[in-house]
């Protein structure tokens, strides 16, 4: 399992970084009753948004979450389906939650809807709310939410971070200019970290590993979680909601060459890696003509190469 995915925190307690976030969020929880019906984390790709949406969850009681990628779901149909079903009780657990994640996707009217359902949802139903954009987000709708800025994490708090998942993993006396260097350039952001880490925490020599990551590097967060997800042979159902994001902003020969240059570095610096040679075969092709095809199906047929 990825390490960023293995690792993640289940309660305020294993969160690095982003005291006040933990501390106003303990303060609110010691009540006991009269929890906000509202929550809106917003900060960049990466940093935890997510991951403390389904802390929140589970303190109020909630066994799953329903959670919406609001960029699929933009319209205002969306949110009057919501309307319709958060008027029912869960089958299992205390109360209602719904992550809306990249919320400022929707549009205005969308927003507005969404507004009048804060205002006053069912008692058992709490939303939480996630963006990378908060200004382009209705004021109103963001005046109706408990609102956090999950900062970037310090250079002692990832460093932290990293060597406690290093534990985890019985893994002693890693090299610290690895770890030097992974902490620059995943630039605070804990999933970062962990999917540079996880690419180069088999790998022997400290050059190599630090020019693998120098690679790795250079794609963002959610080219990593590609990369790192046909690497480790993630299923499909996950893995093509990534490549979903994926196309929407890049195109499929650079989300092709990331996958490309990540499998290599992590071939040339471990001693032996199958895996990592055969994703280099499937995604090997040239793809100019039919790119977008081409590139779901080489995706589709690295999720059942393991």
């Amino acid at each position: 399992m990825p390490l960023h995915i293995e690792h993640r925190p289940s309660d305020l307690s294993q969160i690095f970084g982003n005291k006040v976030i933990v501390d106003s969020l303990t303060s609110i929880f010691e009540r006991k009753s009269d929890y906000p019906h509202a929550y809106l984390f917003h900060g960049p790709t990466g940093c935890g948004k997510t991951t403390l949406a389904r802390i929140v969850a589970k303190m109020l009681k909630c066994d799953s979450p329903e959670e919406y990628n609001m960029s699929n779901l933009r319209g205002i149909d969306a949110v009057r389906t919501l309307a319709e079903e958060c008027i029912y009780l869960p089958l299992t657990g205390r109360n209602r939650v719904y992550i809306l994640d990249e919320i400022h996707r929707q549009t205005k009217d969308a927003q507005n809807a969404l507004l009048k359902l804060l205002e006053d949802p069912p008692s058992h139903v709490y939303f939480v709310l996630g963006t990378t954009d908060p200004e382009q987000l209705l004021p109103t709708l963001r005046g109706r939410c408990h609102q956090y800025q999950v900062k970037a994490l310090k250079t002692t708090e990832m460093m932290a971070l990293l060597k406690t998942v290093l534990k985890k993993e019985k893994i002693e006396d890693y090299p610290d200019k690895i770890l030097n260097e992974i902490t620059l350039l995943s630039e605070g952001l804990p999933r970062n970290a962990l999917v540079m880490l996880d690419a180069v925490i088999d790998m022997p020599d400290e050059d190599t590993a630090i020019a693998a990551l120098t690679t790795v590097a250079t794609c963002d967060a959610t080219s990593k979680e590609l990369c790192h997800a046909v690497l480790t042979g993630v299923p499909w159902e996950k893995t093509r909601e990534i490549l979903k994001a994926l196309l929407m902003e890049n195109t499929p020969e650079d989300i092709k060459n990331a996958v490309l240059g990540y499998c290599a570095n992590t071939l040339l610096g471990s001693k032996r890696h199958d895996r990592a040679s055969q994703m280099i075969d499937i995604f090997g092709d040239n793809i100019f003509y039919n790119g977008r095809q081409k590139l779901i199906q080489m995706v589709y047929e690295a999720t059942k190469g393991k």
